[in-house]
């Protein structure tokens, strides 16, 4: 996983949540592991617009299930972003 990425998806969990979440790995499950619900993990998408440059998520098109695990939500960041740059 990207380290800006990762750093990106730990700050946005840490102001969501309201405590630090360090070290979270790619297998960690947003609901399970985090405890969001629907409504904490909308602000947790908004909280990561924020944060990463060009991020943008469509909420009437996506969902928790798309990518509940850290590693899946990762790896779309990084589609989103290079599909923006380009």
């Amino acid at each position: 996983m990207d380290d800006t990425i990762v750093s990106a998806i730990e700050a946005a969990l840490s102001d969501v949540v309201e405590r630090p979440v360090p070290g979270i790995r790619s297998d960690m499950k947003l609901d399970r592991d985090f405890d969001l619900d629907s409504f904490m993990f909308v602000q947790f998408l908004l909280s990561l617009e924020d944060k990463v440059q060009g991020l943008r998520f469509d909420p009437t098109a996506l969902g928790q299930t798309d990518f509940n695990s850290v590693g899946s939500l990762a790896s779309y960041i990084s589609a989103q972003v290079c599909a923006e740059a380009q």
